[in-house]
């Protein structure tokens, strides 16, 4: 694959690796600005990013990214919100890494990262997760339980002063990552255990109690760190902790991938603390890639649908107003593996609506897959696995290829407009 980077009349080339492994014999597709495999029900003329309303909520994020590559200034903060599609972190993944090598300086670090291990759930395959202790989890796709819970959706609570977490990143992908700061999203009041990093040279913390974090600035990076906690009165008899982001002082663009499995709108505005973690996390852009749990059902109601997706948007707006947001169409399935679902198609049509009345950007995944029944060719072409619903992890890569390229078009569209004036 070969990535081509224009801004105005610079040209950079990149090369990259293949995607390997596909059982059938495939001509590549000439896609500006990374040549992708070629399937003959994929729209690739769809691949953008469409602006129903008003486009001026992207300039902002567009000129803050030339900045940084021309200027080799400033950071852009990106948060991926969605089900299990993003929990996975393959798709989420694929683009976070192709956002920080097509250009060089972009590594602005690894961002979000939680320890599903002791939820026991599936764990992004970038870093790997120890822990010591017992731990009661919860999530948002809980409706019956009663727990505290933000922007990441998840949340561990021990009450063992000598459990520990260990999480660290590994070194197998497009990117080696690193972190001198650690922000850590915690219950702090006198009931909590004080946290403690064995083995890290921690310079200064800063806590702020509005935003629900405490950030932790080392004298040097690290990949690796361990999270213990310190008992120093009689009332602390607990830690509870909602969220991790590692970050570096370097320019460039942080990916915060925050996804549940399972979750639908309903999920994540349960979630108490999601605005002022959110502000935390001082996003540019806010991707949206909810729907498929919603849409999966034989009642499926449009306005509910819209009606949660404004009631999101609002949070975001509130929490982030000089944020772009970027809706995403949920990828073409199947009900019960027997049935093609057409209500995807009913959310489309109301998520256009949406992003005209609050001037987002929308990229049509359900479109460019090849619409209706669709699913049923990726899996023949082995890019989806048997329930017609996730995709392998071929298939993930080519998604988040396919993303990327919509990324970069639509930067690179923005900064020919702006060449004219």
């Amino acid at each position: 694959m070969v990535i081509k980077r224009i801004n105005l009349h610079t040209y950079i080339t990149l090369s990259l690796f293949l995607i390997s492994g596909f059982s059938f014999k495939i001509i590549a597709q000439e896609e500006y600005p990374l040549n992708v495999d070629y399937y003959n029900f994929i729209q690739y003329e769809e691949n953008k990013i469409i602006f129903p309303g008003d486009s001026s909520s992207f300039t902002r994020l567009y000129n803050k990214l030339d900045t940084i590559i021309l200027n080799g200034d400033g950071k852009i903060s990106i948060v991926h919100i969605g089900g299990s599609h993003i929990q996975a972190d393959v798709y989420s993944g694929r683009m976070r890494e192709r956002l920080q090598t097509f250009y060089p300086g972009l590594n602005g670090g690894r961002g979000s990262v939680f320890p599903y291990r002791i939820s026991k759930t599936n764990n992004p395959r970038s870093y790997s997760v120890h822990y010591s202790g017992d731990w009661v989890s919860c999530r948002n796709v809980g409706r019956k339980k009663n727990c505290l819970l933000g922007l990441l959706g998840y949340s561990v609570t021990s009450y063992n002063q000598s459990a520990s977490i260990t999480i660290k990143l590994k070194s197998d992908s497009l990117v080696e990552y690193y972190f001198n700061k650690i922000r850590v999203f915690h219950e702090n009041d006198s009931s909590s255990f004080q946290l403690s990093f064995p083995g890290l040279e921690v310079e200064k913390v800063e806590k702020n109690d509005s935003l629900g974090f405490s950030l932790y600035y080392l004298e040097k990076d690290y990949r690796k760190f361990k999270m213990g906690f310190l008992k120093n009165s009689p009332l602390q008899s607990r830690f509870v902790l909602y969220g991790i982001s590692l970050e570096n002082d370097d320019p460039g663009i942080v990916y915060h991938s925050i996804g549940v499995n399972g979750a639908s709108f309903p999920s994540f505005l349960r979630c108490q603390l999601f605005e002022k973690q959110l502000a935390a996390l001082n996003p540019d852009l806010v991707v949206i890639s909810l729907g498929t749990n919603d849409a999966y059902t034989t009642k499926f109601n449009p306005e509910f649908y819209r009606n949660n997706y404004q009631l999101l948007i609002n949070k975001i707006k509130s929490a982030a107003p000089k944020s772009a947001i970027l809706n995403t169409v949920a990828n073409d399935s199947y009900l019960f593996r027997r049935y093609p679902n057409v209500n995807t198609q009913l959310a489309e049509n109301v998520i256009y609506e949406v992003a005209k009345k609050n001037n987002c950007g929308v990229w049509d995944f359900y479109k460019i897959m090849g619409g209706l029944n669709s699913s049923s060719l990726w899996k023949q072409e082995n890019l989806m696995v048997k329930d017609l619903i996730h995709f392998n992890v071929q298939g993930y890569l080519l998604k988040g290829d396919l993303f990327f390229n919509a990324f970069i078009k639509g930067y690179d569209n923005h900064m020919s407009a702006k060449s004219k004036f």
